[in-house]
This record gives C-alpha cells, structure tokens and sequence, in this order.
C-alpha cells in the first residue's frame, strides 16, 4: 500500500461553501479608519495546497465613491489538536489578522483574533452568516476599547460557474 502522504484534516470541507467566485456589496462605516463608502468586491475562494488550506481574495473595485479600493488575502486551515479553524489576513494597506473559530454554528461561521494596522492591534471578528446556498453576509467588527463596532458589511452572491 503506497503512502499518499498527510491529508486535509476532514473538517476543512466545511470551509467549501466559499470556494467560487462572488461578488458583494456593501459599505464601510464612518470609524475612527476613515469615512463611510460604498464598496463592491469581487471574492474568489479556493482550496489549494493538497487541500489543507483555503484561500480567500478579496478585490474591491474602483469606484467614484472608492478610489482606492482595499485588497486583501486570507488563509484558512484548521489545527487538529486545538479543534478550531485558523485564519491568517493580509491586506493591501498593510494591515495583518491572526483569528479563530470553532467552526460553523447553524448558518454563522464566526472568526476573532486581533488585526495589526499601523503599529496598533485591537480585536477583531470577522462574522459569516449563510443566507441560501448561494448567498451569505458578511460583518466586520473591532474593538476600540468601547465594545464592538462595525467596520465594513456585505452582502455576497456567488456567481455562477
């Protein structure tokens, strides 16, 4: 019998829901951050690396009301021994996420950890929440040291393939 090597842990399959194209839409809040804008983005989910790990991108689109818009990069994985997912963020304006979640919990995926930006780090939680097989909501939160706030919130379809 050939040794195939390590595999995915079995788990990892319930980050497949994100594999795909979507697009979004939704807004940026008025915090301490910047100012309140529209956004539109274009997602792209993948498994890659012999499965262990999922890939999310994130690619906001040029608009009058977003000049500059934000990409980012996530990666997903999960530890075996502490039972949980991983996440890792890297975005275009520097900033960097380390988080964790137990998994999903009905429709809601939930992740938290703490962001990096500019020589700061707060909390951070990013939450998922399924609305069809074809459709989820994404809200962004950070702590400032008053509770959460919201960030950014979208709306996602996926796009068929």
């Amino acid at each position: 019998m050939a040794d195939n090597g390590p595999q995915p842990h079995p788990r990892m399959a319930e980050l497949d829901y994100f594999v795909g194209t979507w697009r979004a839409n939704g807004r940026f809040h008025e915090t301490p951050f910047g100012a309140e804008k529209p956004i539109e983005m274009t997602i792209t989910g993948s498994r890659e690396d012999r499965g262990f790990w999922t890939v999310i991108r994130t690619e906001e689109l040029v608009t009058a009301q977003n000049p500059d818009p934000l990409t980012a990069r996530y990666l997903w994985g999960f530890d075996a021994q502490a039972g949980e997912f991983v996440a890792e963020w890297f975005d275009g304006n520097g900033g960097r996420a380390t988080q964790r979640s137990a998994g999903w919990q009905d429709d809601k995926l939930v992740f938290e950890g703490t962001i990096t930006l500019g020589g700061h780090t707060v909390p951070l939680r990013d939450s998922f929440t399924r609305t069809g097989a074809d459709h989820y909501h994404h809200i962004g939160e950070t702590d400032l040291g008053q509770g959460w706030i919201t960030v950014d919130d979208e709306d996602a379809t996926r796009v068929p393939a």
